[in-house]
């Protein structure tokens, strides 16, 4: 591990007493080698520029308590590695949370559709149950059981016309309500 030359020593000496110049010397000394470095690490130039303004920003701020054992070139490459470990276990840390947030939303959203889902075949199974007894007969054995118009005909001892013509009469009574239950839905 380099330790400080004596030019380093006092540049940090009058850094540490507020000298601008002593500042401007290791901002212009180790920019761009610092941003390379950071680059190296996030594969992102304004990541890295951010990185680096915060090391010289934390270096400016800090003067006064100011202790390195090391190079300054040593001390500089760690505080860049430094935030952007930070930075990376902070978005991390957001990036999980956004994740959680979003597997949240969706499980409400996917029990809200199963309310919404289970309101309509309740209203549905309501619906059916309000039919005059023969139509109801009628459509449950048809859409419920699967039985065609033929098999229901010869079931009932009706007509396949008859079968059809409430079933017809139904699904129009059922499209009616649900048309006007959309509509009032608007209005609540």
């Amino acid at each position: 591990m380099h330790k400080l030359t004596p030019d380093e020593d006092n540049l940090i000496l009058k850094l540490q007493n507020g000298n601008k110049k002593a500042y401007r010397i290791l901002f212009e000394k180790y920019y761009k080698l610092l941003f390379l470095y950071a680059q190296s690490l996030t594969q992102n130039k304004y990541k890295s520029e951010d990185i680096v303004q915060n090391v010289f920003i934390n270096l400016w701020l800090r003067r006064d308590g100011l202790s390195i054992n090391t190079s300054i070139k040593s001390y500089l490459y760690k505080s860049v590695r430094n935030i952007f470990i930070n930075e990376y276990q902070r978005t991390k840390k957001e990036k999980s949370l956004l994740q959680q947030i979003h597997l949240e939303v969706l499980q409400k959203s996917i029990l809200e559709e199963e309310d919404h889902i289970t309101d309509k075949l309740k209203w549905i199974d309501n619906e059916i149950q309000s039919l005059p007894k023969k139509a109801r007969e009628i459509f449950i054995m048809n859409k419920k059981r699967g039985l065609t118009y033929k098999e229901i005909a010869v079931i009932l001892d009706i007509s396949e016309n008859t079968v059809e013509s409430h079933i017809g009469r139904v699904l129009k009574r059922l499209r009616l309500k649900a048309a006007k239950i959309n509509l009032l839905s608007l209005f609540f």
